[in-house]
């Protein structure tokens, strides 16, 4: 059965239905864009792993030394484009599966590429936005814990301490849950970066507990998913290293990285198509709102 977006605004049912219905129906057309997303992975996490020390060390040496290969200039900069890889796929599969849910005939896996990097100024300053925000809370936390740490012989400043860490944690889940549409936002209304965040957290006013439940119902879903692939990547790689000492260990390691890296190929486009599922029925109750007040507001003319 081809997929029919929704016109009205949907049960949380009807998000998780919706959102199955639009990963299944443009699957076909965005494994490729998530095996690219997967083979980067891979490759970045195969370079992750250095070549371990030599086991006769002493314990301190050695974890010196393993600490040492993973900061390593090769692996920060590899960590970089891989990052930069993804957030381009990411892109890709986002536009692809918005043609699907607009009823429209998706583009060739190569265009939909070039479609995200001539968007890619505008996804890099959204992500920027972003970690300035974040790091304006780290600056927040810091300068707050200091004080706290200067304080701390006065009376309640424990249980003090406790509350600001846990207003904290709250304040970035519960911004973390508004944000969440903004790359969606981006490509479906064609905006900059820092509009999309504005349009996200527009959007999710009044809805955050609703929302928080979907995405908890599909995060599972998807940890699931992982946790398998894990565990699958784990049966296969111990079974190949059987023997060999720390060479063997680190052929385990990498094969064990690389199966586990397969399990994008299904999580990545079920976590922007559950973006859109929601961005989507999102805006259907936010035109619904205005179309109700622009009505009001005529019947009381």
């Amino acid at each position: 059965m081809a997929y029919v977006a929704p016109s009205a605004p949907q049960s949380i049912g009807g998000v998780l239905d919706d959102w199955l219905r639009l990963f299944r129906e443009s699957f076909s057309r965005c494994w490729i864009l998530a095996l690219v997303a997967t083979v980067a992975s891979a490759y970045d996490q195969i370079v992750l792993i250095p070549h371990l020390p030599s086991a006769n060390l002493p314990p301190l040496e050695y974890f010196t030394q393993l600490a040492t290969a993973y900061r390593g200039p090769q692996v920060f900069l590899t960590d970089l484009v891989f990052w930069l890889i993804l957030l381009v796929v990411y892109g890709a599969v986002v536009i692809q599966q918005l043609s699907v849910a607009r009823g429209r005939v998706p583009r060739s896996p190569g265009a939909a590429l070039g479609a995200s990097l001539s968007r890619f100024l505008q996804m890099l300053l959204g992500v920027l936005v972003l970690l300035v925000c974040v790091a304006v809370l780290g600056a927040i936390i810091g300068i707050s814990g200091a004080m706290l740490i200067h304080l701390r012989a006065a009376p309640g400043m424990a249980a003090l301490a406790g509350l600001v860490a846990l207003a904290v944690i709250a304040a970035v889940i519960y911004a973390s849950v508004r944000v969440q549409f903004w790359l969606v936002a981006l490509f479906d209304q064609d905006l900059g970066g820092p509009r999309a965040i504005a349009r996200s957290w527009q959007l999710t006013r009044g809805h955050w507990w609703r929302i928080t439940g979907i995405l908890f119902v599909a995060g599972v879903v998807i940890w699931v998913l992982s946790i398998v692939f894990g565990l699958v990547a784990g049966l296969l790689a111990g079974g190949l290293a059987v023997g060999g000492g720390s060479t063997m260990l680190l052929h385990h390691l990498r094969l064990l990285a690389l199966i586990s890296s397969l399990s994008r190929l299904i999580t990545l486009p079920l976590l922007t198509a559950v973006w859109i599922a929601v961005y989507r029925d999102l805006t259907l109750r936010s035109e619904g709102a205005d179309l109700a007040a622009r009505t009001e507001a005529l019947g009381g003319h």
